[in-house]
């Protein structure tokens, strides 16, 4: 998998593009979030960190169909079923990152 290809199956046809962020750990390997989610996970590697957030998404994400709250899920992300039936999706969340001075 390509490391900056960030794209959570839902299924073989809805694709949805997510926002991750990947920290090294001083005591080895990478954690990973799902910043769009608030889903985490970890791998010994960038590319094990990234195939296991994309597992936790969609298990995240298959729980939210089963217990019914999928529409609440996609609403968070700005996105609606009509969206992800078109393929694949960009949730209409803006990020940015910002300079800030540390004191001192």
């Amino acid at each position: 998998m390509d490391l900056y290809t960030k794209f959570v199956r839902y299924n073989m046809r809805e694709q949805v593009l997510l926002n991750v962020s990947i920290k090294k750990e001083l005591e080895g390997g990478y954690s990973v979030v799902c910043t769009d989610l608030d889903v985490a996970s970890q791998g010994e590697t960038i590319e094990e960190a990234m195939e296991n957030i994309t597992e936790a998404v969609e298990l995240y994400m298959e729980s939210a169909r089963e217990l019914g709250i999928i529409d609440e899920v996609l609403e968070r992300l700005g996105l609606s079923r009509e969206d992800l039936k078109k393929g694949v999706s960009i949730p209409k969340i803006f990020r940015a990152e910002i300079p800030v001075r540390l004191a001192g």
